[in-house]
C-alpha cells in the first residue's frame, strides 16, 4: 500500500488535453505515459500506471523508474528550461549533487537553477559562430565565383589544346609519313656507299700490308749479305748496328740468342718494326699539328699593333702653351737564341695551305657522291623537320593532360575549394611543424606523411567534403607508411585549428576554410531547444 501511495505521488496526473510527464520522464517517450496501463519501453511486460516511479525496478529496461534510482539502467531527463536538456543516469538522482542546472534531480530547494545563465552564454558563443560562419559564407561565395570563373578557362583550353593537338599530330604524321619514305633510300645509299670505302679501306690495307712486306724483303736482302737464303748471326748483328737498321740491336741480339734465325721470323719482325715507326709519326704530326695551332692562337693580329700617326710624331703641346715631352722608347732586347715563337708563327703561315691539302687516304674516301648526298640531305631535312612536329606536339599533348588533370579533380560541387590548390598553411607545436598542401600533401617538419588521395566518403559512398585523405607518405621505422585525415570545417580564414598522431603513423588534422561555410539561418529561423 505504501509502494503505491509513493508511486501515485511522484507521479503527475493528465491536466486537459496536455500529457503531464512523470518526473524525469523524457518527453521523446510521452506515448509510454498514456492511458492507465504502462508498458516498458522494451515491450516485455505492463502494468497499471502507478507503479511508474514507485521506486521498485519493474522493467528490465529501467523504463519504469525515469525520477528514482530504483533501476540501475535508468535515465532522468534534466528539462533545464533556458538552457538544454540532458539525459543522466537515474543512479545519480537525489544522490546530493546537483547535476541538472536546474536542480530537478534533487529535492526542491536544494540546487540553484542557473539555466538561464549558462543559457545566455550557449546563446552569445552561438551568436559569435554564426557571426563567423557569415563571414566565412561570404568568403565561399567568392571562392566560389572564383572556381567557376578558373573551371571556364579550363574548359575552354582544353578545347583549344585539343583542336591544337590535333591539328599537330596530323602534321606530325604526315611528316613521320614522309620521313620513313625517304629514309629507305638514304639508308641504302649510305649502306652501298659504306661497302665501297670498307673495299677501298680494305685494299688500302692491303696495299700497305704489301709495302711493308716488300720493304721487310729487302731489308732481308740487305742482312743476307752472301746471298745463300740464310740469314747468320753475324749478319745479323752487323745490320743492327748500322744506321739504316730497321731493328732494334736489342731485339737483334734476343733473336741471337735464341739459336737459329728464321727467316720468317725475322720478316715479322722487320714488318711489326714498320708499323710501329709509322704509327709513331702519325702521333708526331698530330702533335704538331696542335702545337702550331696553339702558336697560331697566340700569334699577334695587325690590328692589334699600333701605329703611330704623323700627329704623334710631331712635337706636341699643352693647353697651358707649355710642350709635352715624349719618353724616349723602351730599348727592345735581343732574344734569346732558343726563343723560336716568332720562327713558329712563320712557320704556322706557311703550313696553313699545306695542312687544308693534307687530308688522310681514308677521309678522301669517305665523301658521298652527289646522288648519294642528296639523298641523305633530303632525308635528313624530312627527319628534321618531323622531330621539330614531334616536339610542338608532345609540348601541346603535355599542356592538356595537365589541364585534364586540374579539371578532374574535385573542388566541392560548386568548385569552392580551388583556391586552395596551390596554397599551404603550417601550424607549429611545441615538438613540430605541421604543413598541409590542399590537394597536394601534408608534411610534418619536412616528412612526407601523405599525398592527396581524393575525398573521405560517408558509409553510403556519398561526400560531403567534409574530409580529406592523403595517404602513402613516408614510411614508419617498422611501421606502415604514414597518412593524414583531414577534418574540413567552417572558419572565416583558411587555418590549420589542431594537428595530432592518434595512432603510429596516422595524424589527424581539423582544417578551417570558408569553403566549407554554408548559409547561416537568422535566430528567428532557428528552431529554439531552450
Amino acid at each position: 500500500y505504501q509502494r503505491r501511495v509513493r508511486g501515485l505521488s511522484l507521479l503527475l496526473l493528465f491536466v486537459g488535453a496536455t500529457v503531464a510527464l512523470p518526473r524525469g520522464a523524457d518527453p521523446r517517450n510521452a506515448n509510454l505515459y498514456k492511458g492507465s496501463q504502462f508498458h516498458c519501453a522494451d515491450g516485455s511486460q505492463s502494468f497499471p500506471m502507478e507503479y511508474v516511479n514507485d521506486d521498485y525496478c519493474d522493467c528490465k529496461d529501467g523504463s519504469d523508474e525515469p525520477g528514482t534510482a530504483a533501476c540501475l539502467n535508468g535515465q532522468f531527463y534534466c528539462t533545464n528550461k533556458h538552457f538544454k536538456g540532458q539525459l543522466i543516469s537515474s543512479s545519480r538522482v537525489d544522490d546530493g549533487i546537483c547535476d541538472c542546472c536546474d536542480g530537478s534531480d534533487e529535492i526542491s530547494g536544494k540546487c540553484i537553477n542557473n539555466c538561464k545563465e549558462l543559457g545566455a552564454h550557449i546563446a552569445e558563443e552561438a551568436r559569435k559562430i554564426r557571426k563567423e560562419q557569415a563571414m566565412g559564407f561570404n568568403t565561399r561565395l567568392a571562392y566560389v565565383a572564383d572556381g567557376k570563373a578558373a573551371k571556364g578557362r579550363r574548359d575552354n583550353d582544353i578545347a583549344t589544346f585539343r583542336a591544337e593537338e590535333e591539328k599537330l599530330r596530323t602534321e606530325m604524321d604526315e611528316r613521320k609519313a614522309y620521313k620513313d619514305e625517304v629514309e629507305g633510300p638514304a639508308t641504302e645509299a649510305k649502306k652501298a656507299a659504306k661497302a665501297i670505302w670498307d673495299k677501298a679501306e680494305e685494299d688500302r690495307k692491303a696495299a700497305e700490308k704489301a709495302r711493308h712486306r716488300a720493304t721487310a724483303e729487302m731489308e732481308i736482302g740487305r742482312i743476307d749479305k752472301d746471298t745463300n737464303g740464310e740469314i747468320s748471326q753475324d749478319e745479323l748483328l752487323e745490320y743492327a748496328k748500322s744506321e739504316e737498321s730497321l731493328l732494334p740491336y736489342e731485339e737483334a741480339a734476343q733473336l741471337v740468342e735464341g739459336g737459329d734465325i728464321e727467316v720468317a721470323t725475322l720478316l715479322d719482325m722487320i714488318q711489326t718494326e714498320i708499323l710501329n715507326k709509322e704509327e709513331n709519326r702519325r702521333k708526331e704530326e698530330e702533335e704538331e699539328k696542335k702545337r702550331k695551332e696553339a702558336a697560331r692562337a697566340k700569334k699577334p693580329k695587325l690590328r692589334d699593333v699600333h701605329v703611330p700617326s704623323p700627329v704623334e710624331e710631331e712635337e706636341l703641346w699643352g693647353e697651358d702653351g707649355k710642350k709635352i715631352e715624349r719618353h724616349p722608347p723602351r730599348e727592345i732586347e735581343e732574344p734569346d737564341e732558343d726563343f723560336d715563337d716568332f720562327e713558329d708563327y712563320e712557320e704556322v703561315d706557311d703550313d696553313l695551305e699545306e695542312e687544308e691539302d693534307d687530308v688522310s687516304p681514308v677521309r678522301n674516301t669517305e665523301t658521298y657522291d652527289a646522288e648519294t648526298q642528296k639523298l641523305i640531305d633530303r632525308f635528313e631535312e624530312a627527319e628534321k623537320l618531323y622531330n621539330v612536329a614531334k616536339s610542338q606536339h608532345e609540348n601541346v599533348n603535355n599542356q592538356l593532360r595537365e589541364v585534364e588533370k586540374l579539371s578532374d579533380m574535385d573542388f566541392g560541387n560548386e568548385e569552392e575549394f580551388f583556391v586552395l590548390k596551390g596554397q599551404c598553411f603550417e601550424k607549429k607545436d611545441e615538438k613540430y611543424k605541421y604543413k598541409l598542401c590542399p590537394f597536394d600533401r601534408s608534411d610534418q617538419d619536412g616528412t612526407n606523411i601523405g599525398r592527396w588521395d581524393g575525398w573521405g566518403k560517408l558509409s553510403d559512398g556519398s561526400n560531403n567534403y567534409s574530409v580529406m585523405m592523403y595517404t602513402k607518405g613516408n614510411s614508419c621505422w617498422n611501421g606502415p607508411q604514414r597518412s593524414t585525415k583531414v577534418e574540413v570545417v567552417c572558419g572565416s580564414e583558411n587555418k590549420i585549428v589542431s594537428a595530432s598522431e592518434p595512432a603510429k603513423c596516422e595524424y589527424a588534422y581539423v582544417f578551417a576554410t570558408p569553403a566549407a561555410c554554408h548559409k547561416v539561418q537568422e535566430e528567428n529561423e532557428i528552431h529554439d531547444e531552450l
